[in-house]
């Protein structure tokens, strides 16, 4: 049996560790999945991010363009990178950030020194390159992903087959729910653990989402990156909904404990939740230790951002840059 626990399995669940009833109208699973979701925002992420092992990293590219701005996708969570590379010729050359209060050092009199090619700063939402007149082909960004919202598996449409019909892919599915149109974006999740998020915000080609042959089509462009990724048993979703949560499936466990806490202590069951609480304290703890440490033997190395040699290498490709 699967030890991933679907938006389902989660809610049967925290109603077992909670001792909640089925029938009861003061928890509906609804109600349960929307404190399930609260509980990964905000005692979840931090702890998987602090570990610095990439669990939620992925990253876009985004060609080059004119005036050098660029938005900070919307799905990163707190808005934040995690990094930023400059692209030319195939060669990857790292970026570095300047605050706001130093453009007065890369900028004078409306003209942009040579050393401001690999910086860039973050006004609001967005990316702006310093020096947007050297040569570069594309600015690919790194950033944590938000996990998507946790909804039940009726909400998503599950993959039984996928077929590739000339410039489009499509899609077949045992049932769509209804609410499922034309018009939304759509997301495809993995079934299989860690549950990533294969695809986002895909548009659908018109008037190709039919509810009654249980299929859609999308333009095989828009995902052939993946296309090998995707497999029988994944789902689609609403954009930013999935039916399994998007962290190591290990956590799923600890989620599912969060939320009969909460439950536990709006309810005022002051036993229960201290058993409960003790009982989340001891998972945590040894969870963290297995979702920590991804490779246990190969040492990571250490190159100073701001080094003597990172400082000569940057030196150097700017003086490529500038033809010499």
């Amino acid at each position: 049996m699967s030890r991933v626990l679907t938006g389902d399995k989660l809610v049967e669940s925290v109603r077992n560790r909670a001792m909640i009833p089925s029938d009861t109208s003061l928890y509906t699973d609804e109600n349960i999945l929307a404190i399930a979701n609260e509980e990964i925002d905000v005692q979840l992420l931090d702890k998987l991010l602090s570990l610095h092992e990439e669990h939620l990293t992925i990253h876009i590219d985004i060609p080059s363009n004119e005036n050098g701005v660029y938005d900070i996708p919307h799905r990163a969570v707190g808005n934040k990178l995690r990094d930023i590379i400059m692209i030319s010729g195939g060669n990857h050359y790292e970026m570095t950030q300047i605050s706001i209060g130093e453009l007065s050092d890369y900028i004078y009199d409306g003209q942009t020194f040579s050393q401001g090619l690999d910086k860039f700063y973050i006004e609001s939402n967005q990316i702006k390159i310093v020096n947007n007149k050297k040569g570069y082909d594309t600015i690919r960004i790194y950033y944590y992903i938000r996990p998507s919202f946790l909804v039940l598996e009726s909400d998503a449409a599950k993959i039984t087959e996928k077929v590739i019909d000339g410039d489009e892919v499509v899609f077949k599915f045992n049932k769509i729910p209804n609410d499922f149109t034309n018009e939304s974006q759509y997301d495809i999740v993995g079934y299989r653990t860690p549950n990533k998020i294969k695809c986002l915000d895909l548009v659908p080609v018109p008037q190709s989402v039919n509810v009654i042959a249980k299929q859609m089509r999308f333009n095989k462009e828009d995902i052939e990156k993946y296309l090998d990724q995707i497999i029988v048993g994944d789902y689609v979703c609403q954009a930013e909904e999935s039916p399994v949560p998007n962290i190591p499936t290990e956590m799923h466990p600890v989620l599912a404990q969060l939320t009969a806490v909460h439950i536990l202590e709006a309810m005022g069951d002051t036993e229960a939740l201290g058993n409960a609480q003790r009982r989340l304290d001891s998972m945590v703890k040894s969870v963290m230790s297995l979702v920590d440490d991804r490779v246990e033997l190969a040492p990571k190395k250490i190159k100073p951002r701001n080094g003597a040699l990172n400082e000569a290498i940057s030196h150097s490709y700017r003086g490529k840059r500038r033809g010499r």
